[in-house]
């Protein structure tokens, strides 16, 4: 909802003396009659936002309040602004009206109940390019966080009560593999170890589905320290040297050594993404295939990254993916081709939501028959 103390009017800045004609004045009426049966809350104020011309019937279905009162006082939706939203509410609206707003906040209802609302916001202009209204339309979300919070708690429940038990078998295989129950003989080591490696790889997929559903939910822990990518990445590249080489593939690294590709960012977090990207390229990679992990500073006037950033980049001469699959690329257990390789479908997915929450991106190029190349767009500051 939009509104303003009335007697800050007055010294608002880019105010104008334009007047609407008749025509303005029918399309708002045309406007009125079409949205007045919608579910979201959907009004129309002047730019000063100290008149409220319009509200639909949604707002006293959410706020619990008659519209009667918001338009004699347009500052009284702020009565129903949670406490501790309130001034976050008012300064994502009304520090800068000449932009738009996007936020998330709680409303309590006169009788007590509690909402979730999603509020966007944005400026109308006239012909002349003067803002003459503020629009907004307000959603509510509360069944919608009900169910997301839901499945939080499902999962991670879920994972706890599998990853406890995954952990106490591979405990009881270690001490196995170590003889405390007896010698074992060449051929029950072996198996111990593959049963071991497959614990292991199940145990990494639950810590993914948990850093995936942290990520959504805005939790996942970044540790920001002076990251020196170009022994990162020497690093990871030597940790997949052996499975590159075991299918005959050419592993190459190019990093130019005038290049300062220090940045501030989560080792850890940073150094995932790469093996997910590496891990990746040699499973779907044919053998007698190649490989290119590259790495250089892009200025910050690069449409790409508006800052300053180091861009790493795997590439391949695989088979590629189809321009129609493209935009399932990065959706949590999407394979395209699951008889080329074993895995969850999930890499590409936590790789993007880790990378959204460095202030990162992942993008890719990829031909069918040509190869693939996706890179980390990493912003030298944080």
């Amino acid at each position: 909802m939009l509104s303003r103390d009335p007697g800050a009017g007055s010294a608002m800045p880019y105010t104008t003396s334009y007047q609407p004609d008749r025509g303005h004045f029918e399309s708002e009426e045309r406007f009125r009659q079409i949205v007045e049966g919608l579910h979201h809350i959907v009004a129309l104020t002047d730019y000063a936002c100290t008149e409220l011309f319009f509200v639909n019937a949604a707002y006293e279905r959410i706020w619990g309040q008659p519209r009667e009162k918001l338009y004699r006082e347009p500052m009284s939706f702020l009565e129903g602004v949670h406490p501790q939203d309130r001034e976050r509410v008012y300064s994502a609206i009304f520090d800068d009206p000449t932009r738009n707003f996007d936020l998330e906040f709680r409303v309590v209802r006169p009788d007590g109940e509690l909402r979730w609302v999603w509020s966007r916001g944005f400026p109308v202009r006239n012909a002349r390019g003067d803002i003459y209204r503020i629009a907004s339309i307000t959603e509510d979300v509360t069944e919608r966080k009900a169910i997301a919070e839901s499945h939080e708690r499902l999962l991670r429940g879920f994972t706890h009560d599998v990853k406890n038990p995954l952990g106490a078998a591979d405990g009881y295989l270690s001490l196995m593999e170590l003889g405390v129950f007896g010698e074992m003989t060449a051929p029950q080591l072996e198996a111990i170890g593959r049963t071991r490696r497959t614990v292991r790889t199940a145990l990494n997929l639950v810590s993914q589905l948990l850093d995936i559903e942290r990520a959504k939910a805005g939790e996942l822990i970044i540790q920001r320290e002076r990251v020196d990518l170009g022994a990162m990445t020497r690093e990871s590249v030597e940790d997949f040297r052996s499975a590159a080489n075991a299918k005959r593939q050419s592993l190459t690294l190019k990093i130019p050594d005038e290049d300062d590709l220090v940045v501030e960012s989560d080792r850890t977090r940073v150094r995932q993404i790469l093996a997910n990207l590496l891990s990746n390229a040699v499973k779907y990679t044919q053998p007698d295939g190649s490989i290119t992990v590259s790495a250089r500073v892009v200025d910050a006037d690069d449409t790409t990254c508006p800052v300053s950033c180091v861009a790493l980049a795997v590439a391949d001469d695989g088979p590629g993916i189809p321009p129609e699959k493209h935009r399932l690329l990065f959706r949590e257990f999407t394979r395209f081709d699951p008889s080329a390789a074993e895995g969850s479908g999930i890499g590409l997915a936590i790789s993007q939501h880790i990378a959204q929450a460095l202030g990162a991106a992942i993008t890719f190029t990829s031909a069918p028959g040509v190869g693939s190349e996706f890179t980390l767009w990493l912003p030298r500051k944080p």
